[in-house]
């Protein structure tokens, strides 16, 4: 699993724990940390029955695309204070693939502004 692959299942993954309910979470943790993998890959696949029986594969779309976005604005964060409509218009996209592009221009980008001409949004 590449990277990007990675952060985006890991995405999924948190945003589905903070849908359980507290017994669930608090069940799924230890056996994280007791290490207990078939216990956990058990859980797991409760996990994901449970997504799939929601119907939640659009849920875990929007959560790449929230993940990605939230990675955006903290990387342009270090590089300082953004307007309401760029924070606006980066947590608004739902377009993965736009979102990786916006990814690898925040993560090169020397300055806001540098980010936003790079992405076409100058004007935002």
């Amino acid at each position: 699993m590449d990277t990007n692959d990675l952060n985006e299942w890991i995405t999924w993954f948190s945003n589905v724990i903070r849908k359980l309910n507290e017994d669930e979470r608090g069940e799924l943790i230890t056996q994280i940390k007791e290490g207990e993998e078939k216990e956990m890959c058990s859980s797991f696949e409760r996990l994901l029955n449970k997504e799939k029986a929601d119907g939640r594969a659009e849920g875990w779309k929007d959560g790449r695309a929230e993940g990605k976005a939230e990675a955006v604005i903290e990387l342009l964060e270090d590089l300082g204070e953004l307007s309401d409509s760029l924070r606006n218009c980066i947590m608004e996209q739902m377009d993965l693939e736009l979102q990786k592009k916006w990814l690898k221009a925040a993560a090169k980008a020397k300055s806001i502004e540098e980010f936003e001409q790079a992405v076409g949004l100058a004007q935002v």
